[in-house]
C-alpha cells in the first residue's frame, strides 16, 4: 500500500479571510519564510517520498500556474480544475478521474515543524492499512470550521495512534484537532457523494464518517507543531515567533497529563524559599539536554519525576519566557496515582479542570492550562 502515493493540494478556495487581498492573491501563495505555502506543501510532499501531485485550482488559478512556471520541483504535477467552492470532498471529487493509487491530501495553509511526523504517518499508513489515517494535533487551530476530533487512550494500537470514532466519547480523552492532512486508500473514492448536480458544499467529516463505517480508520497525533495560516496577520505573528525564539537562551518542556476521568496531573513543588514558587503547584517537566528534541526530554521528564513512560502525547504549545523556548505537552496517562512514584516536590494529585483554578498554580503553567482549556481565570 501506498508505494505510488499520489498528493493532493486543494488550492481552489476563495480566501475570504484575506480580505481584499483575496481578489489579487491565492491563499496558497501566501509567502512564509520566503516561500510561498504552496512551496512549502510541494517540498513536504517531496520529503516523504512522493513523485507526484494533483494541484487543485479554481479563482485565481493563471496566477498559481503562473507561480508554479518559475520554480522547480521534481515532482510530476497535474492541475485539475475545481468549478464551484464545495469544500474538501468535492475538490477531491473533481481530482479523482486522476486518482489511480492511494492518496493524500495536503492543505497548503498548514506548515509543519517536523517533516518526520508525515514520514511516521506515511510508514503506519502502509503498515496498518486503514481506510484513511488522519493527522491531527493537541492545539486547537485558529480557524474556526476545523473539526475537532475526541478520543480514547483505550483504542490506541500503537504510540500516537488512534482508531478514528464517528462519536465523540463522553468519558475522558484527549481532544484532538485537524491538520488539514489526511492518507487514503483509492478505495475511498467509492465512498465520495455524486457532485455532478451540487450545490451546497459536502462536509469533509461526513465523508471520513460514511468511509469509518465500513472500514477501521485511525488517527495520528502529530508529536511536533503545526501552525495554520489564513490571514495576512497569521504571517506577521508567526514572523514575530520566529523573531522571539531566535532570541532566547535554553529550552525546557512541560507536559499537561490527562487521565480516563479528564483529569489533570499536578506537582506540589517543595516549600523551598530558594526555590521560584515554593509550595506551588505546578505540571511535570524540566530542561532540554543540548543533545535531544523536546519530544524526547518531556518523556525522559515524566519518566525521571514519576516512574511513567509517555506514550500518547502531543505538542500543544511553543512560546517563550523568562528569554527560554518552552514547550508544552499534552498526554495520556494511564497508571492510577497509586502506581506512581514522585521523586520530585512534596506531593501530587489529580484535579478534576473545575478543581485547577481554584488551586494556586505557578503562572506560566496557569497560562497553558488556561490555553488548553480555552479559559481565563483571573
Amino acid at each position: 500500500m501506498g508505494s505510488n502515493l499520489i498528493g493532493i493540494i486543494p488550492a481552489a478556495g476563495m480566501g475570504t479571510r484575506l480580505g481584499q487581498l483575496g481578489n489579487v492573491l491565492p491563499k496558497a501563495l501566501l509567502e512564509v519564510e520566503g516561500k510561498s505555502l504552496l512551496d512549502h506543501s510541494l517540498k513536504l510532499l517531496e520529503s516523504i517520498g512522493l513523485t507526484r501531485a494533483i494541484i487543485v485550482v479554481g479563482h485565481l488559478e493563471s496566477a498559481i500556474r503562473e507561480h508554479l512556471s518559475t520554480i522547480d520541483s521534481n515532482l510530476e504535477i497535474t492541475f485539475v480544475r475545481q468549478e464551484k467552492p464545495l469544500g474538501l470532498a468535492h475538490a477531491i471529487w473533481c481530482a479523482s478521474s486522476q486518482i489511480d493509487a492511494d492518496f493524500v491530501v495536503l492543505c497548503p495553509d498548514n506548515l509543519y515543524t517536523e517533516a518526520q511526523d508525515l514520514i511516521d504517518a506515511r510508514e503506519r499508513f502502509a503498515r496498518y492499512e486503514p481506510a484513511f489515517l488522519l493527522l491531527v494535533t493537541t492545539e486547537p487551530s485558529q480557524q474556526r470550521d476545523r473539526r475537532s476530533y475526541k478520543i480514547c487512550a483505550r483504542k490506541s494500537p500503537a504510540a500516537n495512534l488512534f482508531e478514528y470514532e464517528e462519536s465523540r466519547p463522553v468519558d475522558g480523552g484527549l481532544e484532538l484537532f485537524s491538520t488539514g492532512c489526511v492518507f487514503l486508500q483509492k478505495e475511498a473514492l467509492k465512498f465520495l457523494p455524486d457532485f455532478s448536480q451540487a450545490t451546497e458544499e459536502h462536509k469533509f467529516r461526513d465523508y471520513l464518517q460514511d468511509i469509518s463505517r465500513e472500514s477501521v480508520s485511525l488517527i495520528h497525533l502529530l508529536r511536533g507543531m503545526r501552525y495554520d495560516f489564513s490571514s495576512p496577520e497569521d504571517v506577521q505573528d508567526f514572523a514575530q515567533l520566529q523573531k522571539r525564539l531566535s532570541t532566547t537562551f535554553g529550552r525546557g518542556v512541560s507536559a499537561i497529563l490527562i487521565n480516563e476521568f479528564g483529569e489533570i496531573l499536578l506537582q506540589q513543588r517543595d516549600d523551598n524559599p530558594a526555590i521560584r514558587y515554593p509550595g506551588y503547584w505546578s505540571l511535570f517537566g524540566g530542561t532540554v539536554e543540548d543533545s535531544e528534541s523536546p519530544f524526547a526530554a518531556v518523556v525522559r521528564e515524566v519518566e525521571e519525576e514519576i516512574n511513567f513512560r509517555l506514550r500518547n502525547v502531543g505538542l500543544f504549545r511553543e512560546f517563550v519566557q523568562n528569554n527560554k523556548r518552552e514547550f508544552a505537552f499534552a498526554g495520556e496517562i494511564t497508571a492510577r496515582i497509586d502506581e506512581l512514584t514522585l521523586s520530585e516536590g512534596q506531593g501530587m494529585k489529580f484535579f478534576s479542570p473545575a478543581e485547577l483554578f481554584e488551586l494556586q498554580i505557578r503562572p506560566d503553567d496557569r497560562e497553558t492550562l488556561e490555553n488548553y482549556f480555552g479559559v481565563k481565570h483571573d
